[in-house]
């Protein structure tokens, strides 16, 4: 379908898919599965300390593991210090142990460290004209939170400082042309009445962050279903609900970012 890489989202890679990813040129980040785990605990903390050193030793020489994302989607409360120090502490250790790769502190939300090496949000909008706007006029947007952040208390992000900006989730159109009973699908947003209209929605969305001279790189949400998130381009079987040469099409566009001087697409 045209995608230069992947995250694998709350789990580590294995390494025969490491050794894979390393022979074809796949991009992907290395991340933790960080969901339900108490920062605010000292011992919890160490754990997840002690297990991430060993992941970045153990994947340090994989060439095509290009980001380490230790957290994601991190809602802290900006009174939690211990939690902020130590989410910043892992930023500073991974740095220490491998200062060849790029690093963000927690993928999508809240950002507290001022060393991360990219900016990135999640962004689920499925108007693609709303979405569209959240990222015009980025650079301007410096130094001070982004106002479609899903968060209640904006003021404890660390602002955006002109850093590499990625889009990391977006997208999660729910589509499940096998008509899954109510109940038993979910996904972003209105579902599609037809495929016409759902490719139209992932054309539109897709081509607003290629024509956008501001965005770095983005990550659709999600490659194949996962039990009941039927938002995927894929089924859980890992078969095609549309084309994949529609969807390539659309991917393999030349990004405003790589010609240099096209300017935004408004």
């Amino acid at each position: 379908m045209g995608f230069d890489g992947a995250r694998l989202h709350q789990k580590v890679f294995e390494t025969r898919f490491l050794y894979w990813a390393d022979r074809l040129g796949y991009l992907v980040a290395g991340e933790f599965p960080d969901w339900g785990i108490d920062l605010s605990n000292a011992s919890a903390r160490d754990a997840l300390l002690d297990e991430w050193i060993t992941i970045l030793r153990r994947d340090f020489n994989h060439p095509s593991i290009i980001i380490w994302t230790p957290f994601n989607e991190r809602d802290i409360d900006a009174d939690n210090y211990a939690c902020i120090e130590f989410i910043r502490r892992v930023v500073r250790i991974t740095k220490v142990i491998d200062p060849t790769r790029l690093v963000i502190d927690c993928s999508g939300w809240t950002h507290v460290s001022e060393e991360i090496d990219i900016y990135d949000v999640h962004d689920y909008e499925q108007n693609p004209e709303q979405f569209k706007n959240h990222y015009i006029d980025l650079p301007e947007k410096s130094s001070r939170p982004l106002d479609f952040r899903p968060q209640t208390n904006l003021l404890r992000n660390m602002p955006y400082e002109g850093q590499p900006f990625i889009v990391s989730e977006y997208g999660g159109i729910w589509w499940n042309p096998l008509e899954a009973k109510p109940g038993e699908s979910w996904g972003y947003g209105e579902r599609p009445k037809t495929i016409e209209e759902y490719i139209a929605r992932y054309k539109a969305l897709t081509e607003s962050l290629l024509f956008n001279r501001s965005i770095s790189g983005f990550c659709y949400t999600q490659l194949y279903d996962i039990e009941q998130e039927t938002n995927g381009l894929y089924t859980f079987d890992r078969k095609p609900k549309v084309d994949p040469k529609i969807i390539w099409s659309i991917n393999r566009q030349k990004a405003c970012i790589e010609e240099g001087s096209r300017g935004n697409v408004n």
